[in-house]
């Protein structure tokens, strides 16, 4: 058996594989598996909903609702439907530009309250210091991150 290490001059570049990820299906697809049970786990957390108490709420096993929030299972449109309804919600959904960002939009809740829901950008700066003959540099370094804040369920 051969077990030869094989080195590649660079070593791996994240970036070149994401925007090589990006150009298929699958990529997608699983973005939303883990969406959906990222915002169904939300939903749970703030109802104080167990994993048993909504699969008798669906009448599924909970062994189903496991997979779901593992983003395992492929869900229909009556699926995603039973979870809303089974926690008192519903879906909304939007189509946007591959490329595209949320901005900042309003939520009106059952009680006519609004609630503004964004996503935010910060400017990161950081120094890093350079020494250069007998005095000191600083390198000014921007990076600028995205958080969002998510939807209260």
């Amino acid at each position: 058996m051969n077990t030869e290490i094989v080195r590649v001059k660079g070593g791996y570049n994240f970036t070149k594989a994401h925007a090589e990820a990006q150009k298929h299906l699958a990529y997608y697809e699983e973005g939303l598996f883990i969406d959906v049970a990222a915002r169904v786990i939300d939903a749970m957390e703030a109802r104080g909903v167990t994993r048993s108490d909504l699969a008798r709420r669906m009448e599924v096993s909970p062994a189903y609702i496991t997979k779901v929030l593992r983003g395992h299972a492929n869900l229909s449109l009556e699926s995603l439907a039973k979870l809303a309804f089974a926690l008192n919600l519903k879906w909304e959904c939007i189509l946007v530009p591959k490329a595209a960002q949320v901005g900042a939009f309003s939520l009106i809740n059952e009680f006519g309250d609004p609630t503004i829901c964004t996503v935010k950008t910060a400017v990161i700066k950081t120094f890093a210091e350079t020494i250069t003959s007998s005095e000191s540099e600083y390198d000014l370094n921007v990076e600028e991150q995205y958080y969002e804040s998510r939807i209260p369920a």
